[in-house]
């Protein structure tokens, strides 16, 4: 949005409930436009019979939202049938409408009877847009703001004034805050960043700004690696960008709403100035990193624990297989026992041909099989388990490694070894994937 331009806030639709009349049910015309002594007094002062009516309708409207209203008579002959039958019991009136002198001086009466002053720029402005410029600083959304003035003027007792004198406040005081942001940026952004930036928006790098926005949907490796792709491409510029967010100290309330104009503007995000792409940018890509961070954690513990039931299922697999070919494999065993008592080998042999002599009936794995099921002890299943893990190298080379080495480890009091074992583990990877390169490179 551009700073001359007005923001928009209402709708067509909910400008014209927020500033007409509002339609009363039977309950709301009786709380509405019940009368006090006072009121009472004041409406049967006006000489004029519907203008009396006039007064208490429009009072009623205001005392249920305080807008200076200057309706038509057809739009409010029910609530005015209601007054001259049943507040003020008399004769109708034959339909008319108010001057604009007349519709003030009613008013002028309602301020005094609701304790209200009328808006005046001159004597209410300035307050205002300070109040508005302190509650910008927490989430300078448009909605929120004009939800804010609304409170504001009705703790003052203020008249709500026009849209358009609203719409214009509110939109100066965003702008001012948004040049604001994007003049310290332009001071403060390294030349290599801002070029990065550009590059973002428009194309030219190695990030596709399509590709940026895009994020996994599950923990499948294809969607995983939009998030590997978002974290390669961008983490040597998050120490920058995390700098000058932290000296632009904005509310969390209003980095999501910076952040939320790149989704919003999409590929049309390079129609707008380089300042303001730079502010939306910078804080997209801290959420959209922090994003990539809590995927990446998310799909590593998934795929553990997957990793992790596949290995239970396999080992419990093997478990009863060697199990069950520990059984069979008991005949061979007698013929291995039945080698320490065959007279028929010289005694003075070495033990290791007797040895290999025995391993040749009976493989030793099986041999140590039938031994635990002669002693009704089956294999252990975290032994198969990790007996699965050492065959996977994929899981030493592939996803697993790649999400690993993305993570961010912080102990507390009790956990802080086992933090610093697990960035000693990533660091050692990263050795050796950086000798790895060179080896290939020098290959080359």
């Amino acid at each position: 949005m551009a700073f001359e331009e007005r923001a928009q806030i209402l709708s067509e639709a909910e400008q014209d409930e927020f500033y007409g009349p509002p339609a009363f049910t039977s309950a709301d015309q009786r709380f509405f436009f019940a009368l006090n002594d006072k009121e009472r007094a004041t409406a049967k002062g006006l000489r004029h019979r519907g203008q009396r009516y006039m007064l208490v309708v429009l009072l009623g409207y205001f005392k249920a939202k305080p807008v200076v209203l200057n309706p038509g008579f057809h739009q409010i002959k029910q609530d005015l049938k209601y007054v001259h039958q049943s507040v003020l019991p008399g004769p109708g009136c034959r339909p008319f409408n108010l001057s604009p002198k007349e519709n003030e001086r009613i008013y002028q009466r309602i301020f005094q009877l609701c304790n209200y002053q009328r808006w005046n720029a001159k004597d209410h402005e300035v307050a205002l847009r300070a109040h508005l410029t302190h509650q910008a600083r927490a989430w300078a959304a448009p909605r929120h703001l004009f939800d804010a003035v609304i409170e504001y003027l009705s703790v003052q007792k203020i008249a709500i004034p026009a849209y358009s004198t609203l719409q214009k406040m509110i939109s100066q005081v965003v702008g001012d805050e948004q040049e604001h942001m994007t003049t310290h940026i332009e001071r403060a952004m390294s030349p290599e960043l801002k070029q990065a930036l550009a590059d973002l928006v428009n194309g030219g790098g190695l990030l596709p700004f399509r590709q940026l926005r895009q994020s996994a949907r599950n923990f499948t490796g294809t969607e995983l690696e939009k998030e590997l792709a978002v974290y390669r491409h961008t983490q040597h510029w998050m120490p920058e960008v995390d700098l000058l967010m932290s000296t632009l100290s904005l509310s969390q309330k209003n980095q999501q709403h910076q952040a939320e104009k790149v989704d919003y503007y999409g590929a049309k995000l390079k129609r707008q100035t380089a300042g303001n792409q730079r502010l939306y940018l910078l804080c997209y890509l801290q959420a959209r990193w922090q994003q990539a961070l809590e995927r990446i954690a998310d799909g590593f513990v998934h795929h553990v624990r997957q990793t992790k039931q596949k290995a239970k299922e396999h080992a419990q697999e093997a478990v009863y297989q060697d199990w069950q070919k520990a059984a069979k494999n008991v005949s061979k065993a007698a013929e291995v026992l039945h080698l320490f008592i065959d007279d028929s080998i010289d005694l003075q042999i070495p033990f290791v041909t007797v040895r290999q002599k025995a391993l040749s009936l009976l493989a030793k794995k099986d041999l140590e099989s039938v031994c635990l099921f002669l002693n009704e002890q089956r294999r252990s299943v975290d032994e198969a388990m990790w007996q699965y893990y050492g065959g996977k190298d994929n899981l030493r080379k592939g996803l697993l490694r790649e999400l690993f080495l993305c993570l961010r480890f912080e102990g507390s009091d009790g956990t802080q070894h086992l933090a610093t074992a697990l960035e000693k583990a990533q660091s050692e990877l990263n050795g050796q994937d950086a000798q790895l390169q060179t080896d290939t490179a020098c290959n080359h």
